[in-house]
């Protein structure tokens, strides 16, 4: 399957609704009028109606990573500040496991160009994490559900999970 592939098959799966960002916030960055109280520049703010992490266990992959790195990241907002990336239409849901699979695909179709790596190098650990921690069953704290909501969207064992873990981390290594 190729990255867009992919792509089309998970925003059939489950559609975005909502914008990444505020738009008038980013532009409020986009012409450098975003600054704190001491100076120093932030993120716009992000619609709050867009997640859905911790009542689903999905995160929000940017579609056009796969031409331009971390579109969620100030410096990248800076660079590629044209609001097109942050459209509702250029996002899609996935799980952790589906998004480094997003990842692994675009670091294979772009790999001259290093696209996709460091969410590919960092997205197997906090998978591992997620299944190796021991949650306590008197623990219901907020980050508890959202680590069961987060393990229940990828609905694989361990051990499933451990293979594709194993594979991605080979293909780092060709």
């Amino acid at each position: 399957m190729t990255y867009q592939d992919a792509v089309n098959f998970l925003q059939k799966k489950c559609k975005c609704h909502y914008d990444y960002f505020n738009e008038q916030s980013f532009n409020n960055l986009k012409h450098r009028n975003f600054r704190t109280k001491n100076g120093n520049y932030r993120l716009p703010n992000h619609n709050p109606k867009r997640s859905k992490y911790k009542s689903d266990g999905l995160i929000l992959h940017h579609v056009y990573e796969n031409k331009f790195s971390n579109l969620s990241y100030l410096s990248s907002i800076r660079q590629h500040s044209d609001f097109l990336y942050q459209r509702k239409k250029n996002l899609v849901y996935c799980n952790l496991l589906e998004h480094l699979i997003l990842h692994a695909l675009i670091f294979k179709e772009t790999k001259n160009e290093k696209l996709g790596i460091g969410g590919y190098k960092s997205l197997p650990t906090q998978i591992e994490n997620l299944y190796l921690v021991e949650e306590s069953q008197n623990e219901q704290n907020e980050q508890a559900k959202i680590n069961h909501e987060l393990k229940s969207a990828i609905e694989l064992t361990w051990s499933e999970v451990n293979e594709i873990l194993v594979a991605s981390k080979a293909l780092l290594k060709k």
